[in-house]
């Protein structure tokens, strides 16, 4: 049964009824549509509010999570994140990899996901959602742009309250404010300030671990699995300022400057170990509060001497702090979970000596683009200097500097007017995230590590509307994992070798496709693999996975469509230790939109069910925890622009 609480449902209809009595007109299927279905370029993945689309996302590209890797843009401006930033500024956030990662001036290896700032320019003058969400939740958003009677300066501001329901019984609050100011002085300049707040109440977070050779039992839905003085409290502050400037017809200019926090007041976690029936102990971590800060800094340029010539140039810098105590680890004793957790206290935490992880990286690179008819050809160095230093209570200042040389090189020919091939190589110095909460160094920073990527592609057109993109890639960095004392870390090699196809665009009148498939074969080596502490295969990761997105604008009523996703990844391995595997998922998605006009005032009324059939199981990993899939939920939304 899909769980939905029947007085806001209620309200919400009645509210839509109320709107359909007024004299309206239907709005053309494009108009203030954010699906993210109507507007992917490709299937590698999008994401516009609540809703996702495409292979990949910000945890999970080609296998890597570019969250942990660092690698962001925020427009085209390089951008360090600690805290994450509100939707009401965000017209998108895209995933960038192969042909379509080719314009990004000093690509990443396994791509880069960009954030799209909202222009308040475009924006409606006033934007209000009701939400009625998942499992009873509900969400409020409003927005509010105003631009200059001479059109060189627009503000935008927006708030949203999310009270949510999960599929573990858990109630998460958010309170999100965001604004962007931009201002154009003058034709090619302009100049953009953003900030972003996020407020959350959450109540904990839990993960799996199955001790025996078959996968336990479902878990109860819904069913609190965390303690009751379990907590998760926090905020994420972003500030920022984007600049460009068009100093000549060949010359460009740009800069950037954020600053971004994650404030942690409370991080609690529960691990809930348990064999094939169910049947295990549990245990509770609680962590000292901790702050994450990062500054990043960018100026750059490009100047074209001639035609079909670009020379360009980059300054970066970063300055991060993260600052941390240790918490700590309480036996909750035995569980099962047909029966949840049993009561218990709440550990004290006095205060403690912290820990400071800072984290300097500068710098410097030059590249050169070259076009010349069929020809494009791009190539970039950079020479970075990175210092990590650990200042930790009764322990000696440990300090490590790196200073490689990066590059970046692609080469584009078209075969012909509609079809390209492509191949490119790179090389950079990502960062490796944290050590999961389940380590015995939970929440340690793992050092960076040099990444290597190589790429061979085609796109082209199979109609005029449709798009092809095909991309065969293989990716090496340093494999993290479990050692034989439960510690996470760097302790081998990995290579992430694949296939990826990409289908998009117009296939009938009316109706758009993203469709898209990949298969990954990730193999590990080094030490831990020959001695046996790490099988071959990487956990956590499907070999397989597709998806197909729909929307069909019906032709009799203009302004109504309907839309549906199926999502399918195959098995994947649970441990580094034994062959339990979790099974393959296919969950389906259906909705439909109705937008119509009620004089200057676009509606659109929206509803979805996502995971229709209710798929239920568990996902494994790369943490070597088990999770499970969303249950079946409902969304309805009314939205208004004006």
């Amino acid at each position: 049964m899909i769980n939905l609480s029947p007085r806001p449902l209620g309200r919400a209809l009645m509210a839509a009824a109320a709107i359909a009595a007024f004299p309206v007109h239907a709005q053309t299927a494009d108009e203030a549509d954010e699906r993210a279905v109507e507007r992917a370029a490709d299937a590698f993945g999008i994401r516009i509010g609540v809703e996702q689309v495409g292979l990949y996302n910000e945890t999970q590209v080609r296998g890597f999570n570019l969250q942990d890797a660092g690698n962001y843009r925020i427009g085209d401006a390089y951008f360090a994140k600690s805290g994450g930033l509100v939707d009401s500024i965000l017209s998108g956030v895209v995933t960038r990899v192969g042909y379509n990662a080719l314009d990004a001036d000093f690509a990443a290896p396994s791509g880069v996901v960009e954030y799209r700032l909202r222009s308040p320019f475009d924006a409606s003058a006033v934007h209000a959602e009701a939400m009625l969400r998942e499992y009873g939740g509900r969400s409020y958003d409003l927005r509010l742009a105003q631009a200059s009677a001479d059109g060189r300066i627009a503000g935008l501001v927006g708030a949203q309250a999310l009270l949510g329901k999960s599929s573990s019984g858990l109630s998460p609050k958010y309170y999100r404010f965001g604004a962007v100011t931009e201002f154009r002085p003058a034709e090619g300049t302009s100049l953009t300030g953003f900030a972003s707040l996020n407020i959350f109440d959450l109540e904990g977070f839990y993960g799996v671990s199955a001790t025996g050779t078959v996968l336990p039992p479902k878990m109860k839905h819904p069913r609190r699995y965390v303690t009751s003085w379990s907590d998760h409290d926090g905020t994420d502050l972003n500030l920022g300022v984007l600049g460009s400037t068009r100093l000549s017809d060949g010359v460009d200019i740009k800069g950037s400057l954020v600053y971004s926090r994650l404030d942690l007041d409370r991080a609690d976690f529960t691990q809930l170990i348990v064999d094939g029936a169910g049947v295990g102990r549990a245990v509770g971590f609680s962590n000292r509060p901790r702050d994450n800060q990062t500054w990043s800094a960018s100026l750059g340029g490009s100047w074209r001497p001639a035609e079909g010539h670009r020379l360009y140039a980059e300054l970066r810098g970063r300055q991060t702090r993260n600052r941390f105590a240790p918490g700590v680890s309480v036996d909750l004793g035995a569980f099962d979970l047909d029966d949840g957790i049993a009561p218990s206290p709440e550990p004290g935490l006095p205060p403690v000596p912290t820990t400071l992880d800072a984290i300097d990286q500068y710098s410097g690179a030059v590249g050169y683009e070259l076009t010349a008819g069929r020809l494009r050809v791009k190539a970039g160095v950079q020479q970075t200097w990175h210092r990590r230093a650990i200042t930790a209570p009764a322990t000696p200042r440990e300090s490590k500097t790196q200073s490689p040389w990066l590059y970046d090189a692609s080469v584009a020919f078209a075969l012909a007017r509609d079809w390209t091939v492509f191949a490119s190589a790179t090389r950079g110095l990502e960062e490796s995230g944290a050590a999961p909460d389940n380590a015995a160094n939970r929440n340690d920073i793992l050092p960076p590590a040099i990444s290597t990527q190589q790429e061979l592609g085609i796109r082209g057109r199979l109609t005029d509307g449709l798009t092809l993109i095909g991309s065969l890639f293989a990716i090496k960095k340093a494999a993290p994992g479990f050692d034989a004392n439960n510690v996470f870390g760097l302790f081998g090699k990995l290579r992430h070798r694949g296939a990826e196809l990409s289908l998009t665009g117009e296939v009938a009148p009316r109706l758009r496709i993203v469709s898209g498939a990949v298969w990954l074969d990730a193999r590990r080596s080094g030490d831990p693999v020959e001695t046996g502490v790490w099988s071959k295969e990487a956990v956590g990761l499907p070999k397989f996975q597709a998806m197909t997105g729909l929307t069909y604008a019906v032709a009799a009523i203009e302004g109504l469509s309907f839309d549906g996703q199926v999502n399918h990844s195959s098995s994947r391995r649970v441990s580094s230790r034994g062959e339990l595997r979790t099974p393959s998922l296919t969950t389906v998605d259906i909705g439909l939109r109705h937008g119509f006009d009620i004089g200057k005032v676009k509606v659109a009324l929206r509803a979805r069910v996502t995971n229709l059939f209710d798929a239920d199981g568990w996902i494994a990993a790369r943490s070597e925890l088990l999770d499970r899939p969303g249950r079946r939920a409902f969304r309805l939304s009314l939205t208004m622009n004006y």
